[in-house]
Order: C-alpha cells, then sequence, then structure tokens
C-alpha cells in the first residue's frame, strides 16, 4: 500500500515508512489497507503544525521533518494516519468506555506511585510521575495523554495547549487513538503505552479487531 501511495514521497522517506509498516501489528496493517486513499497526503512540505484536516480529509506534514523526528522517524505519518483512519470509521473513538479506562489507567497509576515511593500527596505522585518521562524517543505520546487527562498535572516532554484539549469533549479520546494506532507501528513506543495505558490500550485493540473486518 504504502510502495503506491503519493509518487511525491522522497525515496528515503518512503524506504523508512514502509519498513516501518511491515514491523505494524496485523491488525493495524488491515485497517490502513482498508481505508486509506492513495491521495491521503495533502502537503508533504507543511510549514506548520502537523495535522489531519477534516475539511479536505487530507493529511499535511513536513516529510523532512518526520524523517529525522525525535520521536522516531515515521512516527508523525502514522500518528495522523491514526486520526484519518478514525474519522473514516466515524470517530469510533468517540467513547465514553474509551475514556473511562484512559481516566481508570491514569488513577491506577498514581496509585501505585503513592504505594511505591510513599507519597502521601497528589503533587507529589504527579511531579513523580512526570519526572519519569523523560525520553522524546518512548515518552512523547504517553505524555501528551497524560497532560491531557490530567488537564496538565502531569506534565513532561511533550503536550498540548489547554485550548486544544478544551476544543471537543472527546478530544482526549481522538488523540488517544492516534497515538496508540501510531505505536502499533513500533515496538519500543508500543510498550511504554501498553506500560501506562495498559487497559484502554486493550480497550483500542478490541476496536482494531473488530472493524478490520
Amino acid at each position: 500500500m504504502l510502495d503506491n501511495q503519493n509518487e511525491n514521497i522522497d525515496k528515503e522517506y518512503r524506504k523508512i515508512l514502509v519498513e516501518r509498516f511491515s514491523h505494524g501489528s496485523k491488525n493495524a496493517k488491515a485497517l490502513y489497507i482498508k481505508y486509506v486513499q492513495y491521495d491521503s497526503i495533502g502537503s508533504l512540505d507543511y510549514p506548520d503544525v502537523p495535522c489531519y484536516n477534516t475539511y479536505d480529509n487530507k493529511i499535511y506534514l513536513n516529510a523532512s521533518m518526520d524523517l529525522v523526528n525525535p520521536r522516531g522517524a515515521g512516527v508523525t505519518w502514522f500518528h495522523e494516519h491514526g486520526h484519518y483512519i478514525d474519522a473514516a470509521l466515524g470517530y469510533i473513538s468517540d467513547d465514553d468506555v474509551f475514556r473511562k479506562l484512559l481516566d481508570q489507567d491514569v488513577l491506577k497509576l498514581r496509585d501505585k506511585f503513592s504505594r511505591k515511593f510513599h507519597l502521601l500527596t497528589l503533587d507529589k505522585v504527579d511531579v513523580t510521575i512526570s519526572n519519569e518521562m523523560f525520553d522524546m524517543r518512548l515518552h512523547s505520546a504517553v505524555s501528551d495523554l497524560m497532560d491531557g487527562i490530567t488537564q496538565g498535572q502531569i506534565t513532561s516532554i511533550a503536550g498540548h495547549s489547554n485550548n486544544y484539549w478544551k476544543q471537543d469533549k472527546y478530544t482526549i479520546n481522538r488523540e488517544a487513538f492516534a497515538h496508540m494506532f501510531e505505536c502499533q507501528f513500533d515496538k519500543e513506543r508500543y510498550n511504554e503505552m501498553k506500560k501506562y495505558f495498559p487497559k484502554s490500550l486493550i480497550y483500542f485493540e478490541k476496536i482494531l479487531k473488530k472493524e478490520k473486518n
């Protein structure tokens, strides 16, 4: 699929994307093949923040930047295609159960850190969790989700503005969907997502399995 997608993709970037795709989970690859159109990209030299544009159903990113992405080469491509696929499915991430599980994962993590480090106040717990997510390559996705879910109480290597999180009831769900889709193509980032959001990741993967058919 990636071999035939957008003839303007730089050869080196395409190679990275094909390699990353080849190591993706079975269900994530199936959904990508099923829903992503050959013209999913609106621009590969977009000068602003990468995004999926709901108005023209296209993705805007900077391929040169994604090739040397500190999060991992190609991470932005698969993250934005996560948003793209979510939209193609009618925003299946707009799911109250999914959000509840995201909240439960954070609550359980806070409790775990409180007990492990003998921390008696929530602010100390949140600072300790924040300090653990220090690696952009590994933690950018989980850091971003923690930031949104806790309204900035847990904030570390990556995040969005407060206004971004407030734009819609399901913004956090949609961002979680894109992050979890992207990590299906990256074992190291997947392991971190599984560590911090185990229940919600399982739920997400059930969605993928159901929708691939």
